[in-house]
């Protein structure tokens, strides 16, 4: 009796293992969704297409509380914007990077109200939802090459890219820095097109269960969603790694001016007279 009981106790254990959740993680405040409720289905759609009856869909707000998740293992897989993989160093596995408007990366774009240019922004509020603390880095340096004097504008973090443009048509902020193909409000134009960044990555954490990631890296190709993100490729998924350079400040130096040390014969010459004094001639002879 008593082996029979420890029988069915190990097997209670093996299938309450068996049925323990999957829990896919959102954090992508660069992403354009239609709001919380969008990110949420996102979420669990995907979930359920990557782990089954087992997945579950979970969205963040803040960097703070997808980084405290993914450290305790509270999450398994995870889609994640580009420059908070790139630069936090939270051990992962890259599986496939998302695909939004036919592309795996877009262009950013700096849009504001009543400015035709980028130097009509000096001390102005400018947004960007990039919410880790990075946000100052990832506009002066990733996105314009340390080309702005410090302090030349505040830079300040908004919730999702949404909010960010909503902020500068309502007139609450100067400008704005998000993704192109954001739709804009009235009166907000874009003022310059910046450089590309990429969409946001599906990883693994550190601690997932081998099956657990060789069926998200299956599966993820095949995940048909609307909205945001339509889809995900398996090929080119670290794209997202040169971003961490980028954000680093640029080094300025002046140009160096280095002389021409080809002289010719002739330059050394010309306009110069020569001339060779001959010795005493009593110096050709011996003392008597």
């Amino acid at each position: 009796m008593r082996l029979v009981v420890i029988a069915a106790l190990v097997a209670a254990l093996a299938g309450a293992a068996a049925a323990a959740p999957v829990t896919v993680g959102v954090y992508a405040p660069s992403t354009p969704f239609d709001g919380t409720a969008a990110r949420l289905d996102f979420a669990n759609k995907l979930a359920a297409h990557l782990a089954g009856a087992d997945g579950v869909g979970r969205v963040y707000g803040k960097a703070s509380d997808f980084a405290a998740a993914l450290a305790k293992g509270d999450v398994q897989l995870a889609v994640v914007d580009a420059e908070f993989l790139a630069t936090t160093g939270a051990p992962h596995t890259a599986l496939a990077v998302a695909v939004r408007d036919g592309d795996t990366a877009a262009p950013w774009q700096l849009v504001a109200r009543g400015a035709a240019g980028i130097l009509e922004l000096r001390g102005k509020t400018v947004l960007v939802p990039i919410t880790d603390g990075r946000h100052a880095a990832f506009v002066d340096n990733a996105l314009l090459g340390g080309e702005l004097a410090a302090g030349f504008w505040k830079i300040e973090p908004s919730p999702d890219a949404l909010s960010a443009v909503a902020a500068v048509g309502l007139g609450k902020a100067d400008a704005a820095v998000v993704p192109s193909g954001v739709a804009l409000p009235a009166g907000v134009t874009r003022v310059a097109t910046l450089p590309s960044v990429s969409w946001p990555v599906l990883i693994a954490a550190k601690d997932a269960p081998p099956a657990v990631v060789a069926a998200a890296r299956e599966r993820a190709a095949s995940f048909g969603g609307g909205g945001a993100i339509t889809g995900f490729r398996t090929s080119g998924v670290d794209g997202y790694k040169g971003l961490a350079r980028r954000m680093k400040k640029a080094l300025r130096q002046a140009p160096l001016i280095v002389p021409n040390l080809r002289i010719t014969v002739g330059e050394l010459v010309t306009g110069r007279t020569f001339r060779v004094e001959p010795p005493p001639v009593a110096g050709y002879f011996a003392p008597p």
